[in-house]
């Protein structure tokens, strides 16, 4: 393995991950996981080059949930439905970058 992602994933535990840092508790599918949330407005996903479904709060709400692949049994698939601190989700993408998931969630108000 190269120099380079070992650094890379020393950086995932101790800064990104890091709960005096950046990373924060929350519940994911009954687990309590350490991880990076987002909840980007409609001119940073446009800036990301994902779709944006609606005003926030209005309609729905987006959510980007960043954690370690190895911290959750199985990776959520596109469409299923998982609960996030007590929240069902419906999961929009899931990618896999060097074992750190990237998560998109949406949640569509009634």
């Amino acid at each position: 393995m190269s120099a380079f992602r070992d650094m890379l994933r020393a950086d995932f535990d101790n800064v990104f991950l890091n709960a005096d840092e950046f990373a924060d508790e929350h519940e994911f599918n009954g687990q309590t996981v350490l991880c990076v949330v987002q909840t980007p407005t409609e001119q940073g996903m446009f800036l990301q080059g994902l779709d944006y479904r609606g005003f926030e709060d209005v309609h729905g709400k987006t959510t980007i949930v960043h954690m370690k692949k190895e911290t959750i049994g199985e990776v959520p698939s596109e469409g299923e439905i998982i609960t996030f601190d007590g929240e069902p989700m419906q999961v929009d993408s899931c990618a896999d970058n060097m074992g750190m998931l990237s998560i998109t969630l949406h949640f569509n108000h009634a």
